[in-house]
């Protein structure tokens, strides 16, 4: 299970945990998932679904849902300065 301590590099941010739910929703979010297939694929409502990333972005310290992916998914912070394959 990916460290979902949230800190944004060293001594940034006091370690904090997402709630089982939280976390099953940011990481389909940080994968690339709407909101709508979210709901969908876990049995939530789009409410629920919006109510778990905003308490996700809150804990983690993030403000868009691509920086998720930073915080949750082992490969991202080197995919993500990686650029396209040629």
């Amino acid at each position: 299970m990916p460290d979902t301590r949230g800190a944004g590099g060293p001594g940034t941010r006091p370690p904090v945990a997402l709630s089982r739910a939280e976390l099953r929703v940011a990481e389909l979010a940080a994968r690339g998932r709407t909101n709508r297939q979210i709901a969908h694929e876990l049995f939530l409502t789009v409410s629920t679904v919006e109510q778990h990333l905003t308490s996700s972005y809150r804990k983690l310290g993030v403000k868009r849902r691509a920086d998720l992916a930073v915080h949750l998914l082992p490969d991202a912070a080197t995919e993500a300065g990686a650029g396209p394959a040629g």
